[in-house]
């Protein structure tokens, strides 16, 4: 079996919106859905989100995905254990990860996947970033990962490290239950802190270790800035995208697409133009500078 848990029953109070944080949009659809379609593409035997009480626009998006409910924000294993009914021991993986993470990509999490599914029962996605902040930090020894520490509980020398956190992790299925279960709030947050189970893991002589993920598919949405850069890494993605499958940007960095947009070969497109949702470009068109398309399909010939 596989599974996966996104947790996003967070707010997002510093993006100073009325809208959930999660459903603020990536490509033209809320940053939530955009993780569901990554996860979806690793036919997963079931998957789940965690939500607030008060977030039914969420529940609506991520339909026919089940939802869970955490009725008090007590913490990231809190969170997580909303869905006890669907994480019951099983034989297999579950991933457990955050819905304002919309930039990890299915190489990646296929390769966390494969190191649970090979004898590691918790891995780690790790990163170096150029500036380790207030990450947690992941704490390695010479028989690999021992524990994970929040900034806020780091001494001084774990600050020091620049192995930090993603925030995603797979667990096996057998154990990721009881784990949690044994989780205590007794740090600088009084939270129950999702990262515990490694070290728990540690002590219980289960195998821990973690990969290391791109600094630009671990990058979480906490702000309006972290959204523009998060929409910045999915544009050049497209871009690239765009480009190795035969279709011309004459400026890419002016171009915009879409999640679903889709181009055929031989296309052009000019400067200074966004294909907004719904659109098919047909081989031999050519988009002309400062254009806006939605919802139609463009034919082999130029388009104003």
């Amino acid at each position: 079996m596989k599974k996966a848990i996104i947790l996003a029953a967070g707010r997002g109070t510093r993006m100073k919106s009325d809208s959930f944080k999660v459903m603020h949009e990536i490509g033209g659809r809320p940053m939530i859905a955009g993780i569901i379609d990554t996860l979806s593409q690793m036919q997963l035997d079931e998957l789940a989100v965690v939500v607030s009480r008060d977030m039914a626009v969420v529940q609506k998006v991520v339909e026919p995905h089940r939802t869970f409910i955490q009725e008090n924000a007590l913490g990231t294993a809190h969170a997580a254990l909303a869905a006890a009914d669907m994480i019951a021991p099983f034989d297999g993986t579950c991933f457990v990860l955050f819905g304002d993470h919309p930039l990890f990509t299915k190489e990646t999490l296929e390769k966390t996947q494969k190191a649970c599914e090979d004898g590691c029962d918790v891995v780690v996605i790790g990163f170096e970033p150029d500036d380790a902040a207030r990450y947690g930090r992941l704490i390695v020894d010479d028989l690999g990962l021992e524990a994970i520490v929040e900034y806020k509980d780091a001494t001084p020398e774990q600050r020091a490290i620049r192995l930090c956190n993603s925030g995603v992790m797979c667990v096996n299925g057998r154990h990721l239950l009881k784990l949690l279960q044994q989780v205590k709030n007794d740090n600088a947050s009084g939270e129950f802190y999702l990262t515990d189970i490694v070290a728990l893991a540690k002590k219980q002589g289960l195998k821990t270790g973690y990969i290391l993920g791109d600094k630009e598919e671990v990058a979480g949405v906490n702000s309006r800035q972290e959204l523009a850069a998060a929409e910045y890494v999915f544009q050049n993605r497209k871009r690239r995208e765009m480009m190795a499958n035969g279709v011309t940007l004459l400026d890419p960095a002016t171009v915009y697409f879409s999640f679903d947009t889709q181009v055929e070969q031989d296309v052009v497109i000019e400067p200074c133009v966004f294909l907004g949702t719904g659109v098919y470009v047909e081989k031999g068109a050519r988009i002309l500078a400062f254009s806006r398309i939605e919802n139609k399909r463009v034919r082999g010939e130029t388009q104003k």
